[in-house]
């Protein structure tokens, strides 16, 4: 039965038959469907201690991982979740590959934004279906993945990288991603996006890995629509004061908020369930600011028009008023707290 363990899984088995692993039956076998696995598309191999694999299965390949190799023709036309045997007798399990797998286990040009990160950041940038999106410092094209899935298929993508080896590997990252469909969604520009975002306009939402954000702040004012989000990514403490502090220097954008996100794993099996011994905390701060709409006139007044009211009542002309420093820095008092 160990012996026609692989063929059993794929092909000449009857619809409903079961093979059998140390005496546990696994799933039926199922004729081929859409849900099955296809040729070249991107496969998660798990070993019996978690390790996980990522192989593109092409017809008559082997295909190496530890504890042996796979012959893709198994996997082609099986379906998600079936288990087969190595070439060293290893039971491992095959599953369709998730974006999260994709991204940690896809080659990289760059350190990649891990998952629990890119993940909250498409959520407070609020990225939705059919957004004009504008993203820098591309790297591996980790988020650009979850961008373009995001934007959906009416939305646009554009995105910003300084150095050409990493705008090829990322390319090449997205186009082997199934569900990308980067064409006519995706323009990928070799460029530096503090020149060259003041280029654009109409944007709804911007979102930069890059190492000095503040320094993009002046064409995001130009890009954005208002009411538009700009939202960043960076390692370290001085780089996002950096940026919270050019936000509150002028009257472009809202006060930025702050934030990091720590995820807990646990470890779950049949006799234990606590947390793991080894967490990943600090990984990078986010932050994200609003752009600012016109100021309906008359809301404020001119700088005229306030000596002149001073000189009207007899105050000193040199003396500013509380309301004078408002309408002079045209926000809220909040919006000068830290």
């Amino acid at each position: 039965m160990h012996d026609d363990l692989l063929t059993l899984s794929n092909s000449g088995a009857p619809v409903g038959a079961a093979a059998v692993i140390d005496g546990e039956a696994s799933p039926p076998a199922v004729t081929p469907d859409a849900n099955a696995f296809r040729a070249y598309e991107p496969v998660t191999i798990i070993d019996g201690k978690a390790r996980r694999f990522l192989v593109f299965p092409h017809p008559d390949a082997k295909l190496p991982i530890i504890g042996g190799t796979i012959d893709a023709n198994q996997l082609i036309g099986a379906q998600p979740g079936v288990r087969l045997r190595t070439s060293k007798n290893q039971i491992i399990v095959a599953f369709r590959t998730t974006l999260d797998e994709y991204v940690l286990l896809m080659k990289r040009a760059a350190t990649v934004i891990p998952p629990k990160d890119m993940a909250f950041m498409i959520q407070w940038a609020d990225v939705f279906p059919g957004a004009q999106v504008v993203e820098a410092g591309i790297g591996s094209g980790a988020l650009s993945l979850g961008l373009l899935r995001a934007i959906g298929e009416h939305g646009r993508l554009t995105a910003f990288e300084l150095r050409e080896d990493h705008a090829r590997r990322a390319r090449k990252n997205i186009d082997n991603w199934p569900d990308a469909k980067a064409e006519g969604r995706l323009d990928l520009r070799l460029g530096d996006v503090y020149q060259e975002l003041g280029t654009q306009r109409g944007i709804d939402r911007i979102l930069l890995d890059v190492p000095e954000p503040q320094l993009a702040l002046p064409g995001a004012a130009l890009a954005l629509k208002p009411g538009g989000i700009i939202a960043v990514y960076v390692p370290g403490i001085r780089q996002i004061d950096a940026f919270v502090l050019a936000t509150m220097s002028g009257h472009d954008f809202a006060e930025a908020e702050v934030c990091e996100v720590m995820v807990r794993p646990w470890v779950a099996d049949r006799s234990r369930l606590r947390p793991e011994l080894r967490i990943t905390g600090h990984t990078g701060f986010l932050a994200r600011a609003r752009r600012r709409g016109p100021v309906p006139p008359g809301t404020f007044r001119t700088a005229e028009e306030r000596a002149a009211e001073r000189g009207a009542e007899g105050g000193d002309e040199g003396e500013a008023t509380e309301a004078d420093e408002r309408d002079s820095e045209g926000r809220d008092d909040g919006d000068n707290e830290r």
